[in-house]
């Protein structure tokens, strides 16, 4: 707190004796709603301070004045140094039963929720009504703080950026300082507001209050307690900002009087730790189990207590304590939460005693205790004398507004908290000193900022090494959350004020974080979907009526709301654009689809009957349209059309009309119609998919599974600290630049990070692991499915507002990268994890797992690009252990390559929607032999031992099996699997021995060690197209007896069936992929083959498009040299263009070895296969004559055009310093 006698203050002081009290408050109040000065809050607060304490002159100040003082006489005293970075966002808001009030934070510890605390507190009906009056003079204030922001033009959530110990340069075209009288009230404003003196009493500035101000200090004074200046005509409102503490300070003080203070603390006690329940404990409602925490063995302050084991293995601790108000009332907001001696070590001694007990516990992991400081916002002091600091538990402070708001942000926020102290209580072992004002919050925000880097790269994680974090760091993550939830209030049809926040905060597509569409949580607390556009004519709610139902109809109703109140946004602009002067209030549509049957199965529309249409009834007095829809509506939504989400939209459409046209008379359907095309026109918009679906297996792939893991990425940084530590005699801070000396360090890394792996693995059971890392790919293959299924729904629904392929490809991205790392610990996992004695698999060891896979393999691509000259061989090794090279290539060629080739993927599966709808045939089972070519069953059978008829049944019955288990992860024996492969399909031992064989990985001592007949190339995960990959092999087989696990995943399985049945027909897998002589030769054979097919197919292709064509032309037919070979494609018009097309049909390229190996075949020099067409093609143009005699005329070298033709999207198309231009290289377009 800063005193305002201060004698540094003594000239300013006598200054301002000759200045008249009006005019001078009103400038400087206004200062205070000016968002880029809110840094120099101090200041301007001292100078008010001062002003109202000494002003009693006649002159009236100017800007130029004004900014003199601040700057001059306060700018350069020791009270302007206190001037910190702005830590809160600008404007806040407050909900009250009156609607949103907007509040100035200034400087203060979150203004907004230690106001709404208070008002939820006093708010309660068990309240006494001369408490709960205590709000009337307090929402009086708050009127006239948002009508100040509204004044100055400041939505809720506004912040600009301000800078602290500045000059501050004030001009008239500043925000906020043009006008004036932005923090007067007249008695006619007050009025028009509704507001009397009388009721803004208590905020009244009073002369006695004048007389203690001089001795008082900021924080605690007269002046915050009272903002309120009283003039004979006016008010002014001096501190906008303290209008939350004027509030807390004069409830406390009306309650101490009244002697009800006790019971409003345990009342705020109550209400604070029911908000930890409702809001902490949401992220472990699934996993976690309670207990009650020991009971103290001595004195200990007030305070609540949780103790939760989650995540399998841990612990957390959470103690909520609670500040005496009555201290509280005296000592004023910016004093410290203080005990005495004894109960402090009361407090330390409990906390000590739960970690041990915990500590004592069986399979104990970790513990954390989360000590969370209620109250109404003042700051806490402890000391923690001989506080126990075991490595396994950790201590973290907070301040339950930091919590509130940490666990309204979007997944696992709280254990993202608990982790990054884990990583810092690590960081703190290691030596590295964490220097933060503001607490632990305030280091979690940095780590945020910093994307999860604890550690920066300029310092060592060891002793002495100090990490400085500025006070501010909240600042973004709090102004993100506010925006993102944005939490307010919404009238409802009845007058009542329901909470809301956005709606759509999760999405994929950020467009709809910043459409006015928000859900109600009042209502969905009372089990009713609710949602509501806000717009600046009113409300307009949708709302789906609660029906008793299955999870199956929960969803489906889940899915019919969610979906339509995006279309509901759309509709209701159409609408008021129509109808610009409407009524104004809120307004409701109720969905009802009570009568709505869900069949089990594809249920067939009956010949010549009409299926009924929604029935819409309007009540105008109470300003709602109900639609009630029949029970067999949802055929409509069982085509590819989107008839259904018309009937939907047609019919909200004429209940808002009517509401708005005040009329429940017939509209126009030609209008309604016309409506509904504009909002909803393409066929593609759909809501709902009821794909139909005879294969029993397709629907439990594709039901409602799992939520889809990601790789953690504070787990993945986290892994590369001292990563390089002990790979290199290279000095940290230096750079490799050798490529044998990068390939040998990045080489130890991989072997640096296998071992990690191997340790981790070690001590977690082998069962648990694959299973639940099965669930995670699993869980990737079903999200995959889903968003190709709706491609053509997503695209129509958001292509006006967004990038979707970008958005699909960056989930796609993030798919692919936890699919990889995830099918590299299942093949670890089948080997280092013991089958008994190790411990079940947390999701926190799972993130660690995956996390350190996928830098295993990123840093093993690495070596790959140096390896293969993509990339400089220059490493520079970092302080804190890191490591960067240059990956430009990736940015310039990979991403595109990549790009383009699931773009052409994404457009393909949006048009092949309607072939979802479409029936399928199971009762007829087609044989091999009416698909395959003999050579390739032959060729089957001699490499796996069994035809692939018998490989059918095999995967037949393994989808089955899932089935029967109602799960996509499947746990059997090998002796049950082999008996089921025989009693049921037929097949003889031999064959099911060879099935299994054949699409297995079996348990083996050492991973990184490979079985007889393989190469370490096949087990390495960085490689595609591998014989020991869990793609190849999807099944994990524990051992060779009958009563070993079997487990498997039926996603991963039926594409591994595929890859390999699929790509061996097609000859898309090497032949060093086999081991008999057979099958070597059908993939050559087929390869030749096909490679000529695809040739002719481009002939075909260009015939097509009016050109003359002609295949494999020898170059010595044109007089060339036998050594340039022939040209594929040769192809001419009449008009003297001449095409000379090179054809290659090559297979995707997938990682960084491949796209290097095309590469390299396709540089342009010296003898490969690019070189080899740009020679043919140099010649011709040199010698154009010998095309004559094909072409039937006279050559001309300029319009002699080339391209190299390829069968898919190719990595040179995006290569700059190819001797042939980028556009003339890849599928025939």
């Amino acid at each position: 707190m800063l005193s305002l006698n201060s004698p540094e203050l003594k000239l300013i002081t006598k200054l301002l004796g000759k200045y008249d009290l009006r005019s001078t408050v009103t400038q400087l109040s206004a200062l205070l709603t000016v968002p880029v000065l809110q840094a120099n809050t101090i200041r301007i607060e001292i100078l008010i301070h001062l002003a109202v304490s000494h002003c009693h002159g006649h002159r009236r100040p100017n800007l130029t004045k004004i900014g003199h003082w601040l700057n001059q006489h306060l700018g350069n005293t020791q009270l302007a140094s206190l001037e910190d970075p702005a830590e809160n966002i600008f404007i806040t808001n407050i909900e009250t039963p009156e609607g949103n009030r907007r509040v100035f934070e200034g400087i203060w510890e979150s203004n907004d929720y230690f106001l709404q605390v208070v008002i939820e507190t006093l708010n309660k009906h068990r309240v006494p009504q001369k408490c709960r009056d205590l709000l009337i003079p307090a929402f009086a204030l708050l009127k006239l703080s948002d009508c100040v922001a509204e004044r100055v033009g400041l939505q809720r959530w506004h912040i600009e950026p301000s800078v602290p110990n500045n000059t501050i340069r004030l001009a008239p075209t500043t925000r906020g300082l043009g006008i004036t009288r932005a923090t007067t009230f007249t008695d006619k404003e007050l009025d028009a507001l509704g507001i009397s003196r009388e009721v803004l009493a208590p905020f009244i500035f009073q002369d006695k209050d004048k007389q203690a101000l001089v001795g008082e200090s900021i924080g605690h004074s007269s002046l915050e307690r009272h903002p309120l200046i009283e003039f004979k005509d006016e008010l002014i409102l001096s501190l906008p900002h303290a209008v939350s503490p004027a509030i807390r300070r004069f409830v406390l003080s009306e309650l101490e009087q009244m002697r009800h203070i006790q019971r409003f603390a345990n009342a705020l006690s109550t209400q604070q730790a029911r908000q930890i329940e409702m809001d902490v404990f949401r992220e472990f409602k699934r996993d976690a189990i309670s207990f009650t925490p020991p009971t103290p063995d001595g004195n200990i302050p007030p305070l609540s207590s949780w103790l939760l084991k989650f995540d399998i293995n841990k612990y957390l601790h959470i103690v909520l304590l609670h500040d005496r108000m009555d201290l509280l009332n005296t000592q004023g907001l910016s004093s410290f939460m203080e005990y005495p001696e004894e109960l402090e070590a009361g407090l330390g001694e409990y906390l000590s005693k739960v970690s041990s007990e915990c500590r004592s516990l069986p399979g104990f992991t970790t513990g954390i205790t989360l000590l969370v400081m209620g109250g109404l916002g003042r700051g806490y002091a402890f000391r923690f004398k001989n506080l126990p600091n075991p490595d396994q538990w950790h201590l973290s402070i907070i301040q339950i507004s930091d919590l509130l708001m940490l666990a309204g942000e979007l997944d696992r926020p709280i254990t993202h908290y608990l982790k990054c102290m884990k990583q810092k209580k690590w960081a703190e072992r290691q030596g590295v000193y964490f220097h933060s004002i503001n607490g632990d919050y305030n280091v979690y925000c940095f780590w945020r900022r910093m994307n999860y880097q604890l550690v920066p790269r300029d310092l060592p994680v060891d002793d002495g090494s100090m990490i400085s974090i500025a006070n501010d760091m909240a600042l973004p993550v709090r102004e993100k959350v506010k925006n993102l939830l944005d939490h307010h209030v919404i009238e409802t049809i009845d007058g009542h004020y329901s909470p809301v926040i956005r709606f759509g905060c999760d999405a994929y597509f950020k467009s709809m974080q910043n459409r006015p569409v928000y859900v109600s949580l009042e209502h969905l607390h009372k089990g009713m979907l609710a949602g509501v556009v806000e717009t600046p004519r009113g409300p307009s709610w949708l709302l789906i009526e609660p029906r008793e139902g299955n999870e199956q109809m929960r969803h489906l109703l889940y899915e019919m709301w969610s979906g339509f109140i995006g279309l509901y946004d759309r509709l209701v602009f159409e609408i008021e654009a129509l109808h610009p002067k409407t009524l104004t209030g809120a307004i409701e549509i109720c969905l009802d689809f009570g009568e709505v049957v869900v069949f089990e199965d594809y249920r067939e529309p009956q010949s010549g009957v009409l299926i009924d249409k929604p029935k819409v009834t309007v009540n105008l007095d109470k300003r709602t349209a109900l639609v009630k829809f029949p029970s067999d509506f949802l055929i409509h939504f069982q085509q590819p059309e989107n008839i259904g989400e018309k009937l939907v939209l047609h019919s909200i459409a004429k209940g808002l009309v009517s509401l708005y046209q005040g009329s429940t008379g017939t509209i126009d359907e030609a209008f309604l119609y016309d409506l509904t095309n504009r909002v909803i026109g393409t066929s593609g918009m759909r809501i709902l998919h009821l794909f139909s679906t005879r294969y029993p297996i397709e629907h439990l792939l594709a039901r409602q599974g799992q939520k889809t893991i990601f790789l953690a990425q504070e787990d993945f940084v986290f892994s590369k600290l001292r990563l390089s530590e002990n790979c290199t005699s290279v000095k940290t801070g230096n750079s490799i630049t050798s490529k044998s000396e990068s390939n040998d360090f990045l080489h130890r890394v991989v072997d640096k990070i296998w071992n990690q792996l191997r340790k981790l693995l070690k001590q977690l059971d082998r069962t648990s692991v694959i299973r639940e890392v099965l669930t995670v790919h699993e869980a990737a293959i079903q999200d995959r499915d889903h968003w190709n299924r709706t491609a053509k729904a997503v695209i129509a629904l958001y292509e006006s507002e967004e990038d979707v392929f970008t958005v699909a490809q960056e989930r796609e991205s993030d798919r692919k990268n936890v699919s990889l790392s995830a099918r590299t610990i299942l093949e670890m996992a089948i080997c280092e994890c013991p089958e008994n004695g190790g411990h079940q698999l947390s999701r926190w060891e799972l993130d660690e797992l995956l996390a350190k896979a996928a830098l295993l393999i990123e840093v093993a691509t690495d070596s790959d690009a140096i390896n293969s000259d993509l990339i400089e061989p220059q490493i520079n090794l970092h302080l804190n252990g890191e490591y960067s090279i240059d990956r430009g290539f990736y940015n310039t060629v990979i991403k595109p390559f990549l790009s383009g080739y699931f773009h052409k993927e994404f457009e393909a599966a949006a048009e092949n929607y309607s072939k979802l709808y479409q029936k399928k045939n199971t009762d007829k089972r087609t044989r091999a032999d009416e698909v395959f070519s003999a050579d390739f069953i032959r060729a089957f059978l001699t490499e796996f031992g069994l035809t692939p008829d018998e490989a059918v049944d095999g995967f037949a019955e393994l989808m089955d099996l899932a089935v029967e288990c109602n799960n996509v992860v499947v746990e059997t024996t090998l002796g049950d699997l082999k008996a089921r492969l025989i009693k049921t399909r037929g097949l003889s031992p031999e064959a099911s021995e060879a099935f299994v064989r054949t699409f297995s990985i079996f348990h083996r001592p050492e991973w990184d060690k490979p079985p007889p007949g393989f190469r370490n190339r096949d087990i390495n995960p960085w490689r595609f197209r591998r014989r020991l990959s869990s793609t190849a092999r999807p099944i994990f087989v524990f051992g060779e007896e009958n009563n070993d696990k079997v487990l498997y995943g039926a996603g991963i399985f039926r594409l591994g069936f595929g890859y390999l049945f699929e790509r061996s027909e097609r000859g898309h897998l090497p032949q060093e992929f086999f081991t008999t002589t057979k099958m070597k030769q059908y993939i050559g054979a087929v390869n030749n083959e096909r490679g000529h097919a695809f040739a002719r197919s481009v002939a075909d292709q260009l015939r097509e498009n009016g050109w003359e064509v002609r295949n494999e032309v020898q170059m010595t037919e044109l007089g060339g040299s036998p050594e340039y070979g022939d040209i594929d494609v040769l192809a001419w018009k009449p008009s003297g263009e001449i095409q000379l097309i090179e054809c290659k049909r090559l297979q995707l390229a997938r990682t960084v070895a491949e796209v290097a190996e095309i590469c390299r075949r396709f540089r342009g020099e010296a003898r490969d296969e690019l070189d080899r067409h740009v020679g043919r093609i140099n010649w011709l143009r040199t010698n154009p004559s010998g095309l004559q005699h094909i072409v039937g005329f006279d050559p001309v070298p300029d319009l002699i055009d080339d391209r190299l033709v390829t069968n898919t999207h190719v990595p040179m198309m995006y290569l700059t310093t190819l001797p042939i231009e980028a556009n003339k290289i890849g599928p025939l377009r």
